[in-house]
């Protein structure tokens, strides 16, 4: 079962039994100023449960801003002190050129692009 926001921009699965608690968060579309408040409290929200991993999945996502960054740097933070992982998938386009053009990239586990996409 997903959950979506108001403005389409995250769904969040919730963690079944099978997966250890790991926590899967998707975000959609422009991750800018006006958005990355929501992007933030979902991403403490799921980091609340102190999840051994949390997968970030921006495959739908076409721009992200510093705002947005900067989020996902203050998560990335958040989750390495709890001793936990957060790994970024589906990170291509603007997004990717972003986190790479500002050196930012190596503060991340990124998931290696699917074969054939």
């Amino acid at each position: 079962m997903s959950h979506a926001s108001p403005m389409g921009f995250l769904k969040q699965r919730p963690a079944s039994e099978n997966t250890k608690a790991i926590g899967k968060l998707e975000f959609h579309g422009r991750i800018t100023v006006e958005n990355s408040g929501e992007m933030r409290s979902a991403l403490s929200k799921a980091l609340r449960g102190k999840p051994p991993v949390l997968h970030v999945n921006l495959s739908d996502v076409s721009y992200v801003d510093t705002s947005g960054v900067a989020t996902l740097v203050e998560a990335a933070r958040l989750c390495r002190k709890q001793r936990g992982q957060m790994i970024l998938e589906g990170l291509h386009d603007q997004p990717r050129y972003l986190l790479e053009v500002t050196h930012l990239d190596h503060l991340f586990d990124i998931a290696s692009p699917e074969v054939g996409k």
